[in-house]
């Protein structure tokens, strides 16, 4: 498996690589805002390649005091390989070498299996309630 970074034309196979994860394509994954989000979070946007397939993806962002993680995925065929524990793992000691303190995420509330995974690899659940609005 190789792990690099996300590079300019990867965003189409991305976005379907998500939905066949089950990610929802939201506002900020087309073309030019993941572009940007990798340039601004240099080495924090990785993919994880497999004889030319993806299988796994992580976005990750420091904003100089907490680390965001974002579209975690592991494709459904490649799971239980210990793909998105090793891409959380780079990307912790890569956030942890920045300085960053402590990391947050999102997990849809009918993402058990997700729930599952976060808290097994030392991740609490927050008392938090998140809200948004689309600009």
């Amino acid at each position: 498996m190789e792990i690099r970074q996300f590079r300019d034309g990867d965003g189409d196979r991305l976005r379907t690589f998500w939905l066949a994860c089950g990610i929802r394509i939201r506002p900020g994954d087309d073309d030019r805002s993941l572009a940007a989000f990798a340039a601004r979070n240099e080495g924090l946007f990785l993919l994880a390649e497999e004889n030319g397939h993806l299988v796994g993806s992580i976005l990750a962002g420091f904003d100089g005091r907490r680390g965001w993680l974002y579209h975690v995925a592991t494709h459904p065929d490649e799971r239980r390989r210990g793909i998105a524990r090793t891409l959380v793992t780079r990307v912790e000691e890569r956030l942890r070498a920045l300085g960053c303190p402590k990391v947050n995420l999102i997990v849809w509330e009918e993402n058990a299996h997700g729930m599952r995974f976060w808290e097994a690899i030392g991740y609490r659940r927050e008392a938090t309630v998140e809200y948004g609005k689309e600009l």
